[in-house]
């Protein structure tokens, strides 16, 4: 799809098995988050284990390859040394490894921002936007990983800008002192749609 420096951008696809990777992904993420306090973000419980996450996974990819469908996953790459089977995505000429994925909605946000009543105002005014529900380093692939974030968020933008799109809205954690949040989106932006922060707070 696109390019940024030395990561390769794409859409996720079920001929390359990347359901798998995004759940292993997903687990990946669990010891990172247990040592910096945010550990209960998301659990101890590994992803691959949480009963339906795997086939939810297929499903979302299986969506994200309809072009009618609100559902698009994005999948980063890097050419570089193989660390992890699970991460190797066998391209036409050449082996690439992933390393982190962003999931996006467009035009549509998630119920559990759409129902809360502090929420209203900013989702009664929201018209043609990309909401980023969740981006993830692969974390057994460090340091391949590093830089996949910011290369997932140019090409969100860009694909925002391409489709119409007026604002970024992202998703972020409140709890652990908001450290997720101070670290991430809201202080680091690239030119593109305006970016916003909705942060429905610590029950999420």
């Amino acid at each position: 799809m696109s390019q940024t420096s030395e990561f390769h951008i794409r859409h996720a696809s079920s001929a390359d098995d990347d359901a798998q990777f995004i759940v292993a992904a997903f687990d990946s993420t669990l010891p990172y988050l247990g040592s910096i306090g945010a550990g209960e973000m998301w659990g101890e419980t590994p992803f691959s284990e949480k009963d339906g996450f795997e086939q939810e996974t297929i499903e979302s990819v299986q969506k994200s390859e309809h072009q009618d469908d609100c559902l698009k996953i994005f999948i980063a790459e890097v050419e570089g040394p193989v660390t992890t089977a699970a991460s190797v995505y066998a391209g036409r000429n050449e082996r690439r490894t992933r390393v982190g994925l962003a999931m996006i909605r467009e035009n549509s946000l998630p119920t559990y921002i759409a129902e809360r009543e502090e929420m209203k105002p900013e989702v009664d005014g929201a018209k043609r936007f990309i909401f980023l529900e969740v981006m993830i380093s692969d974390y057994r692939t460090w340091p391949l990983h590093k830089g996949a974030g910011a290369a997932l968020i140019e090409a969100i933008k860009r694909y925002g800008r391409e489709n119409e799109k007026d604002t970024l809205y992202v998703d972020c954690w409140a709890g652990n002192d908001a450290k997720l949040n101070r670290s991430g989106f809201s202080t680091n932006r690239v030119p593109g749609p305006e970016s916003r922060v909705l942060d429905p707070g610590p029950e999420r």
